[in-house]
């Protein structure tokens, strides 16, 4: 009797712990493993080592350890690979693949089996302490570092939806221990079903919000501390987009064994990806109203401490990519995609860029590396980026010289003017000086483009009027001047500018002309003169809302016959100032300041002189970017 009883309670325990796993149920299984990786099972007291092919439960976690990886598969053929020093839990999953993951830390690639887009909610949610991710159908690749609280979006394929939220408890060891409750005996089913519910819910409400960012193919979005929301979506460098897309198994290597990629490969070669062209200006934005967040197009992102390192601020912009050329923020592995900071410098996850720590440096080379620390984390937004105050910085981003290249730009210019002919060297009138005030307007139109050139056009209009004491014996028919030129601008650096403008100017030239019975008479005569300007603008004081430039140039100016009046080549100076103020983003105002100074000589039958034509003017100009 003893004997049967417990045979029959063996079989009922045997039958009791087997539906309680099939309960349960595997939900996904381990089909690639490098390295040490550990599995805490639901309700385990300690961590177990994890093999090839063994099965994992919803509740399950995972830790993987210094150059490990792993990729597990879910029954639907969904994939998570779990990179270096990573942590995530398996919160919630059913056999089709829908369901929560927890990352706790590290970085987490994924490529989710699509689903019908007209089902409400999102097949696959990742959850951070900063962000909540939402997935139908594609392939992503998300950071998140509990040092400075980042979470990092990256998308190869498809969309992923992007929302930043606030977690309670917010310290990382109580956040670390509420996550992981859900995976232990302390909760009952009841309780945990009631708290998984309520966290799909409350992140597809997130998900849901104005302020969630949809990021696409190509594209890179983050949840910071100190923005209010996650940053607006940004291309990355495309080749180390194709660099970080090969690598599948999130390999790292050992600084002394990256091989550094050929950053010049940008400008001709561009990614094997379908990149969706961003919305965000390619620049960056900064708004305190509305809260948008971005950092420069066209940086590299450190898979280590989760930061986005942008171009620098003389980086070139690429039109047909539509994004900044980096080549001087450091570089990355070819074959790993893995970031590599400047000679001599380490990017730290709370600090930014520091001095690597070595003992074979100089004071001066300490005193260089310090500068070019401290300029890098000027372009990495430091003061924003790793900001732990929840409230963000008020700033907003102007413009400066070389992005004004990538951009369309239109002025307006208001001026008055002194225009003085000195008339000398005739045979048949006497010297004489005519000197008067006029007023117009000048139209200017920046064109956008790449690299470091930029056309420029313009249109002009001017109105003078001469007193009849100064024409003497000279006639004045009209007192209109028109104007229109084409050029390029070439940008040397943020303080230095060359410029090469194709202009046809009117101007009024004293001369002469002789009817068929011999009489001669004298006019003021409205001529066009086509010139060519070669010269320079120096901006010696610059502030991040206004800058004080100089222009100089020299004028080439052609031959032209008018009637029996002939002008013949000559050369010109052009000398200026002006005082331009950004009161917004997109806008300013400039007082500007000119002088031209030309001589020109004329002759016609039975009449030559010398003109020297000084004009000098002063204008109000408004100017909007496109």
């Amino acid at each position: 009797m003893s004997l049967k009883l417990n045979t029959l309670l063996c079989l009922l325990t045997f039958v009791f712990s087997t539906s309680l796993s099939f309960s349960r149920g595997n939900i996904a299984r381990v089909v690639k493993i490098r390295g040490k990786v550990t599995l805490l099972k639901p309700g385990g007291l300690s961590a177990i080592k994890v093999q090839l092919n063994d099965k994992l439960t919803e509740d399950a976690s995972l830790v993987t350890y210094r150059r490990s990886f792993i990729r597990i598969m879910f029954d639907d053929g969904s994939t998570v690979s779990l990179g270096p020093k990573s942590k995530i839990i398996v919160t919630k999953m059913n056999k089709n693949g829908k369901g929560i993951l927890t990352l706790l830390k590290g970085q987490l690639r994924s490529k989710i089996i699509g689903t019908d887009k007209k089902r409400k909610g999102h097949k696959f949610l990742v959850k951070t302490r900063t962000a909540a991710l939402g997935v139908r159908g594609t392939e992503f690749q998300t950071i998140f570092n509990p040092e400075n609280n980042i979470t990092n979006l990256l998308t190869y394929k498809g969309e992923v939806a992007m929302a930043k939220i606030e977690t309670t408890p917010v310290t990382s060891a109580s956040y670390d221990k509420s996550a992981l409750k859900l995976g232990s005996h302390e909760l009952s089913k009841t309780k945990k079903i009631q708290i998984k519910a309520k966290l799909n819910e409350s992140m597809e409400a997130a998900l849901k919000s104005k302020e969630t960012v949809v990021v696409k193919s190509g594209q890179f979005s983050g949840a910071l501390d100190s923005v209010e929301k996650a940053t607006l979506p940004v291309n990355i460098s495309p080749v180390q987009l194709n660099s970080l897309y090969a690598n599948t198994e999130l390999v790292q290597k050992s600084k002394t064994k990256v091989t550094l990629s050929d950053l010049k490969d940008v400008k001709e070669k561009g990614s094997d990806l379908k990149t969706i062209k961003q919305e965000a200006p390619p620049e960056g934005v900064n708004d305190n109203v509305t809260g948008d967040f971005a950092q420069k197009s066209g940086g590299f992102i450190d898979i280590g401490t989760g930061l986005y390192i942008p171009p620098e601020q003389s980086s070139v912009f690429s039109q047909d990519k539509n994004i900044y050329l980096a080549e001087n923020v450091g570089n990355f592995d070819v074959q790993t995609g893995q970031y590599i900071a400047p000679e001599g410098l380490t990017l730290s996850a709370k600090q930014g860029f520091i001095i690597a720590k070595t003992s074979r440096m100089s004071n001066e080379e300490v005193k260089d590396k310090k500068e070019k620390a401290k300029t890098l984390n000027n372009v990495i937004d430091k003061n924003i980026v790793l900001k732990k105050k929840k409230k963000r910085k008020k700033s907003v981003h102007y413009y400066n010289q070389l992005e004004l290249i990538s951009k369309d730009a239109l002025s307006i210019e208001l001026h008055s003017f002194n225009y003085e002919i000195k008339h000398k060297d005739s045979t048949t009138t006497g010297p004489g000086i005519m000197d008067s005030d006029g007023k117009g307007f000048k139209l200017n139109w920046d064109h956008s483009s790449g690299g470091k050139w930029q056309p420029t056009t313009y249109l002009s209009y001017d109105e003078i009027r001469f007193d009849g004491q100064e024409l003497a014996q000279f006639s004045q028919s009209s007192k209109s001047l028109f104007g229109m030129g084409v050029g390029v601008r070439k940008h040397f650096s943020q303080r230095l500018n060359f410029l090469a403008l194709l202009s046809l100017d009117q101007i009024f030239i004293p001369g002469s002309s002789t009817d068929t019975s011999g009489f001669m008479s004298f006019d003021l005569r409205r001529v066009t003169i086509a010139s060519l300007e070669l010269g320079a603008q120096w901006f010696y004081a610059k502030s991040r809302r206004y800058d004080l430039d100089l222009e100089g140039g020299v004028l080439f100016n052609n031959s032209k016959t008018a009637k029996d009046l002939k002008v013949k080549p000559s050369l010109g100076l052009k000398l200026g100032t002006g005082f331009r103020y950004w009161f917004k983003k997109d806008l300013w105002l400039k007082l500007a300041f000119d002088v031209k100074a030309n001589t020109y000589k004329v002759k016609s039958t039975n009449y030559s002189a010398t003109e020297d034509i000084t004009r000098s003017s002063i204008g109000l100009e408004f100017g909007i970017v496109l």
